[in-house]
């Protein structure tokens, strides 16, 4: 496996995507609220939408009629084009689990620095 140095680990927020190049690719990371920092492909698995200009929300959701509610903030990333929503700890899309996922990659962080690992 490869590690690769993307970036400083001060430099990703929380609720905001960050982009970083991976040859010809391009991953984004994200700060959780807990602090860990995770990493994911920059294209949604719907239909290719560029995910760095999605946003970091939370979970909306309801049991009753005029009740909204709201769960894991900071943890869901909204893709831009059709509002598909996808779990940033387990890369699941939140409506249909099991069949859209985002592609996941490791990572470590080292010295304030981030690796990705391939």
């Amino acid at each position: 496996m490869n590690r690769h140095r993307v970036c400083r680990a001060d430099e990703v927020a929380s609720n905001a995507m960050k982009p970083v190049a991976m040859g010809r690719a391009t991953i984004l990371l994200t700060r959780l609220p807990s602090g860990e920092i995770k990493a994911v492909g920059s294209r949604c698995p719907h239909q290719g939408a560029n995910l760095e200009y999605g946003c970091v929300t939370g979970h909306a959701h309801s049991d009753q009629p005029n009740v909204l509610l709201m769960d894991r903030p900071g943890q869901i990333l909204r893709c831009p084009w059709h509002g598909f929503e996808f779990d940033l700890c387990s890369g699941e899309s939140v409506a249909d689990q099991g069949k859209l996922r985002l592609r996941r990659f490791d990572v470590e962080i080292e010295n304030g620095d981030v690796f990705i690992v391939m």
